[in-house]
């Protein structure tokens, strides 16, 4: 089965970019909290937004990013929430390929 969710797809591609563009590095730290509020403002209708496995890849991936969020976080509650979520990587990493062929 296929949903048509071309907001979430178009997320999820801006994300592969987001993390082939920018490396691990605190400087970059301002598009990664970009992208994220964007990411909170995608509208599904099928699927729910896999934004957990969103920062358990961040986590996992770019450590130093990751900790600038949670660094930063003390003056957003949204950014707190987020980089206090726990998620297993190989976890969100497969539900995020799953996602990835369910939509068109």
């Amino acid at each position: 089965m296929n949903y048509l969710e071309p907001e979430l797809k178009d997320a999820l591609v801006k994300f592969e970019n987001l993390l082939n563009e920018y490396s691990d590095n605190a400087n970059n730290v301002i598009p990664y909290k970009s992208f994220i509020k964007y990411f909170l403002k995608v509208k599904t209708k099928n699927i729910t937004l896999p934004t957990s496995e969103i920062l358990a890849v961040i986590k996992h991936e770019r450590p130093l990013i990751y900790y600038q969020l949670k660094r930063n976080s003390a003056s957003d509650n949204t950014l707190y929430f987020l980089t206090h979520i726990d998620m297993n990587y190989e976890s969100a990493q497969k539900k995020l390929l799953e996602i990835k062929n369910l939509i068109k």
